[in-house]
């Protein structure tokens, strides 16, 4: 049964798929009220802020970004760096006890969709008061770190000041400039720079313990046109984007390192831990097993072997890097990425076995997150910078832990349903049109009944079902972990990393699915 399956616009897309997910967007008189409240009293004055406002900090996010959580200076010293990593003071307007945080915590989180946010915070915070826009005195909550040549920090301390961003910069503007050799002028460029310099440092160090390096890309999904229609496209990722990431994540480890100490010196911390359990042992087994069968495929099978005795960073970096082999690579990273645990908020810390970090927690997006504002909260308490009543309340920590999981949760659902329905209509619009393309891609796993195959031009992945598959080339396949096998001899096989070619021929409309043909590239 073939037919052209119904759409519906991006704008009710996503407005059900909110509704759905109890997902809100705007927030009630209460928390408008508090809002006007530190919008009348900022607290710029507050005489406990130590004055930075002179410092070159600058912001570095997606030209769209509006919710402004990280500033950062980087300076040069005798023995390595000297980076202030400025972190938005959410903590200091949204406290536990107001309306603001109990609607954060029902929120968890600000959720992002290709036609807008439904903001944590109201918009008069997340993206004016509480957000370091640029040429604006902002509180707050710094992480001034000094770090080492070898990138290892040595001493780090936290500091509620009052900062003013120079500029709002973008990464793909940051890289052009950095690519470009251009001398620094302005008096934050030599930032940039060092930067730069710093984030190789860091790189190269987490690839020393031992951190899986992966080839990732992303999809991009914007709304455009009349009538406005989802595309999807392939995100480019800079390296400046990796450079402030590893700032972000050096924070994050010496905030847990921070919370550790304290919380053993005290009875009253509350500190959450962000926390990623090594991979099971069936999982690893099941990965083993699925390199094994891979590798025996290849013309050279040691080249791709996994020894027992390597790990997988070690494994990874032994892959041969020819362009021919790279769809190849990016299916065993797949692989690899799949058997991985998910990782869980938790009151006690525990390693953070994709950072190879003894501990890690979550400090860099205090507006956009309900566990940074309380873990901001509960770092300033311990340091003794603040007091609040609820500094005992463990109930009070559950529940954001529960907020947070939840949230992340929402989010994971949310963009799962956006992806589809921008694919649904992106082949919808090819059966309409009735002019069939081919669709580029790399099979990067197998399950008995299907082939997972992710597209060139979209990152997503489509399913191409056995049933299907046996339909449009007339015969029987067996599908393993790294082998689809026909029974007739006469018939092409499919491997993992193979770099396929897919037409869509029909959708389906008894099973709600599209159907393809596929054949190698």
């Amino acid at each position: 049964m073939s037919s052209i399956p119904p759409t519906i616009s991006p704008e009710q897309l996503i407005s059900e798929t909110l509704e759905t997910l109890d997902i809100v967007v705007a927030h009630d008189k209460d928390c408008l009220a508090e809002t006007q409240h530190w919008l009348d009293n900022p607290g710029l004055d507050d005489p406990a802020l130590t004055d930075w406002s002179s410092l070159p900090f600058v912001t570095i996010d997606n030209p769209d970004s509006r919710d402004l959580d990280q500033a950062l200076l980087i300076e040069q010293t005798s023995s390595g760096y000297r980076v202030r990593y400025a972190l938005a003071d959410a903590a200091y307007y949204i406290r536990p006890e107001s309306a603001l945080f109990q609607e954060a915590l029902r929120r968890g989180t600000t959720y992002y969709t290709p036609l807008m946010a439904a903001p944590m915070l109201p918009v008069e915070l997340s993206e004016g008061l509480v957000s370091l826009n640029p040429l604006v005195d902002r509180r707050a909550l710094v992480f001034d770190m000094h770090v080492n040549n070898d990138g290892s920090v040595r001493k780090t301390t936290v500091v509620r000041a009052k900062i003013c961003s120079q500029a709002k910069l973008n990464y793909a503007g940051v890289q052009d400039w950095l690519d470009s050799n251009t001398p620094a002028d302005k008096p934050y460029e030599n930032s940039l720079l060092l930067l730069r310099e710093l984030g190789n440092k860091l790189i190269n160090a987490s690839e020393l313990r031992g951190v899986v390096k992966f080839d990732r890309t992303e999809t991009h999904i914007k709304v455009e046109g009349d009538p406005a229609q989802f595309k999807l496209s392939v995100r480019k990722r800079y390296d400046t984007e990796r450079y402030n990431e590893q700032i972000s994540l050096m924070c994050n480890m010496q905030g847990a390192e921070m919370l550790l100490v304290l919380q053993g010196a005290s009875n009253v911390l509350q500190a959450i831990f962000r926390v990623h359990d090594a991979p099971l042992r069936k999982s690893l087994n099941g990965l083993r097993e699925t390199i094994d069968q891979f590798s025996h495929l290849q013309d050279e099978p040691a080249l791709w072997r996994w020894n027992k005795d390597q790990s997988l960073s070690e494994y990874l970096d032994q892959l041969p890097d020819s362009e021919s082999d790279k769809r190849k690579v990016r299916s065993i990273q797949r692989q690899i990425m799949q058997a991985q645990r998910g990782s869980t908020y938790e009151p006690e810390a525990s390693e953070h076995h994709a950072l190879k970090a003894a501990s890690y927690a979550r400090f860099s997006s205090p507006m956009r997150e309900v566990v940074g504002i309380f873990t901001h909260k509960e770092l300033l308490e311990a340091l003794g910078a603040d007091a609040s009543e609820n500094h005992l309340d463990e109930k009070l920590r559950d529940s954001v832990i529960d907020a947070a999981t939840m949230a992340r949760s929402k989010q994971r659902q949310l963009d799962k349903k956006i992806e589809l329905a921008a694919l649904h209509q992106a082949f919808s619009s090819e059966l309409v049109s009735g002019k069939s393309k081919s669709h580029m891609g790399t099979i990067m796993g197998m399950r008995n009944d299907r082939l997972y195959v992710s597209l060139d031009d979209t990152a997503l992945d489509i399913k191409v079902y056995k049933d299907d598959l046996n339909a449009v080339l007339e015969t029987e396949y067996t599908l393993s972990k790294a082998i689809a096998t026909p029974s007739s001899d006469n018939k092409p096989s499919w491997q993992l990393g193979d770099f396929v070619a897919l037409k869509l021929l029909r959708y389906d409309k008894e099973r709600s699915r599209f159907v393809f043909s596929i054949s190698h590239a």
